[in-house]
Formats: C-alpha cells, sequence, structure tokens
C-alpha cells in the first residue's frame, strides 16, 4: 500500500503543479490509482475547489476525498443503508482525522485568505501558498484515503 501512495501523491502533486486545484488533484490521482474512467472526473471536482467556489468553506482535499469514498462505498438504491452507513463513516473517519493533522477543516482557516477576494487570490500566489500549505493538505487527504481504502 506505501508504494502505491507515494506514487499517487507524486501524481496529485504533480497535478497542482501543472494547475489543477486540491480537490481536482485528488479525484485524478485517486481515480487513476482506482481505474475509475470517466470524463467528469476532474470536472465533477471543480466547484468543490478553495473551500467550495472560493466561500472558504471545506479544504478542496477533503472534498476531493469525500467524493473518492462516494465512488467507492456510496450507493446506487437508496433503500441500502448498510452502504450509505458504511460511506458515512468512512467521510467521518476523513474528516476527524484531517483535523486531528491539521487543526481545522474549513479552507479560509486553514489558509488564513479569502480566497473570494481578488487581492487573497493574488497572496495566495505571490506569497507560494499552494506550495507551503495546500500540497501538505493533498498529501494528508491521500494518506488518510489509502487508510480507508487499505481497510
Amino acid at each position: 500500500m506505501k508504494k502505491h501512495e507515494k506514487r499517487i501523491t507524486k501524481e496529485a502533486l504533480n497535478n497542482m503543479i501543472l494547475g489543477y486545484t486540491c480537490s481536482e488533484s485528488i479525484m485524478l490521482a485517486m481515480s487513476k490509482y482506482l481505474k475509475i474512467k470517466t470524463k467528469i472526473i476532474p470536472k465533477i471536482a471543480t466547484g468543490f475547489s478553495a473551500g467550495i467556489g472560493r466561500m472558504g468553506n471545506v479544504c478542496g482535499a477533503i472534498s476531493g476525498g469525500v467524493m473518492i469514498i462516494g465512488l467507492i462505498y456510496g450507493r446506487l438504491n437508496p433503500n441500502d443503508t448498510e452502504k450509505y452507513e458504511q460511506c458515512m463513516g468512512k467521510v467521518q473517519k476523513l474528516i476527524v482525522e484531517f483535523k486531528n493533522r491539521n487543526g481545522e477543516i474549513e479552507c479560509e482557516k486553514l489558509i488564513g485568505l479569502k480566497l473570494s477576494r481578488a487581492e487573497d487570490r493574488e497572496r495566495f500566489k505571490v506569497e507560494k501558498v499552494k506550495e507551503k500549505l495546500c500540497m501538505k493538505f493533498v498529501e494528508d487527504v491521500i494518506n488518510i484515503l489509502m487508510e480507508i481504502v487499505g481497510e
């Protein structure tokens, strides 16, 4: 599992270097590992970037992780309460572990910027916040996901 984790992490970070966001990078790297092929990835993840639509809410890396958990453990039938409960438990594990590691789950609090404001988006670039903070959050989510997938 660890060798896969290193490869997936490297791929996710390379995606970020290419310009993909946290949520997109997680979805691209993990879906490739899981051999999930669909044209909706990374498109489905785009709106979850920067705390959902740049609103500073839940970190995009977490959102990407939640979508991956849904792809693996989500239900197709509304009566499948077992799958529903399993999925909710995995999502809770992701969020609790991320918060234990980073103290917060909200983008705005994690990076100290309001990305809905143009001046903060400029600071994000100039101060290399993606490289200094966001890449670590992506690494954390990949690590937690690999633990969850390995259960």
